[in-house]
């Protein structure tokens, strides 16, 4: 049976640095008796996921997104708070998002390093392959991955008091259809810049899973796990890396990797996933490679121009601020580039992109340290303003 407490323990977590939201607002209103009455509905085994959001971006490319309901985000939390852990036990060291202390930045770190490995310290030739899936996450079958995951549960998970409890939910989430319950946030039209399998809505029944939400990930990283082990154990490749369904494999010898690519197909096959016939890549490791946003070259990293355009985007957006909520929220954004720029080699750009700041966008924030920062001037700060509202008895 499903415990309150653990549905506490899955709110607070959920509601982690999103508590300032409109959904996790209006679920704070009681919400003691709304994860109460949660709770009840899983234990009778009438649970059912409520209405997701639904709308299209538009950058780096046309994608669809759900984003699922707060309380259903609570149970997606309850699951990930049990499995993360089995998960962890499982997962090869080469695999670096949804993982803790193994993300993005360690990914790239290394595949620096396999490099400089592999090479012998950049005296001896070796390559890179870089592989794709194609439309990974609506080539789920659901129905698959529901089964694979509920035999690992049984297998792996000892806590006899939620187990059914956990195999439920999961089950349930998986095979959830949120194309039949949602509110579209994206006019109409967006959805005709999306191809029929990019959309759970053309993708074919039973097909596909939501991105936005955070079984996608977790349970897709599980799915692949697969494809990690084969390259290491099977294939007998050591210096191999993914991020999502983007991964690379580093080897001495060009044909030997070329020789691996029908091999990796058909085990894809077998889970109905396939490589991207467009997204191959394979060059001398002198000539550098993209991976995770990043350029990964001889002793140095840099960021890719997609990148630096959107980080321009930003600042042209303090610019044009006219409010102090216009600026804050560019600012935000600035500085999440900053941070991305100031692990890789690229001060001068960080100093060419913030030289770009115009008068305008000075009178709301200033430059902190050797371009490494973006601050707000205190008088616009949110709690600095919440105060001087009390203050002045207007709040």
């Amino acid at each position: 049976m499903i415990t309150t407490i653990g549905l506490l323990d899955a709110y607070f977590d959920c509601r982690k640095r999103k508590r300032r939201t409109a959904s996790a607002v209006m679920y704070e209103i009681d919400y003691e008796s709304k994860l109460i009455a949660l709770r009840d509905r899983i234990n009778a085994r009438t649970y059912k996921p409520g209405k997701s959001i639904c709308f299209v971006v538009t950058r780096p490319r046309y994608r669809e997104v759900f984003a699922a309901s707060f309380e259903d985000r609570i149970v997606h939390h309850w699951i990930a708070l049990r499995l993360e852990p089995l998960f962890e036990q499982i997962f090869s060291p080469r695999t670096f998002n949804c993982r803790k202390g193994k993300g993005q930045l360690y990914g790239v770190k290394m595949l620096q390093s396999d490099v400089r490995r592999c090479s012998r310290d950049y005296t001896q030739d070796c390559y890179i392959m870089k592989l794709d899936l194609q439309g990974f996450f609506m080539s789920i079958n659901r129905a698959m991955l529901a089964d694979m995951l509920d035999d690992f549960i049984v297998e792996k998970y000892k806590n006899a008091d939620d187990r059914d409890d956990l195999r439920y939910l999961s089950r349930t989430v998986i095979l959830h259809c949120p194309e039949n319950n949602c509110e579209k946030h994206s006019p109409a039209y967006m959805w005709n810049y999306l191809p029929p399998n990019k959309s759970l809505f053309t993708n074919g029944e039973g097909l596909g899973v939501a991105i936005g939400n955070l079984f996608s990930q977790l349970f897709a990283n599980y799915l692949l796990n697969v494809l990690d082990w084969y390259l290491l154990n099977q294939l007998g490749f050591a210096y191999v890396g993914r991020y999502v369904d983007d991964f690379y494999i580093i080897y001495r010898y060009k044909e030997k990797l070329l020789q691996a690519v029908p091999k990796i197909r058909e085990l894809l096959a077998r889970y109905g996933l396939r490589l991207s016939p467009t997204k191959f890549y394979l060059q001398h490791y002198s000539k550098g490679v993209t991976f995770t946003g990043n350029v990964v070259k001889l002793n140095r990293i840099y960021i890719c121009n997609r990148t630096a355009k959107k980080f321009v985007m930003a600042i042209r957006r303090l610019n044009r601020a006219e409010i102090p909520e216009e600026a804050e929220h560019a600012v935000s954004s600035i500085n999440s580039y900053l941070g991305f720029l100031r692990q890789c080699n690229e001060f001068k750009l960080r100093r060419k992109i913030l030289q770009k700041m115009e008068p305008n966008a000075f009178k709301y924030a200033y430059i902190k340290g050797p371009y490494e920062v973006v601050a707000l001037k205190n008088k616009y700060k949110p709690r600095v303003k919440t105060l001087q509202r009390i203050r002045d008895g207007t709040y």
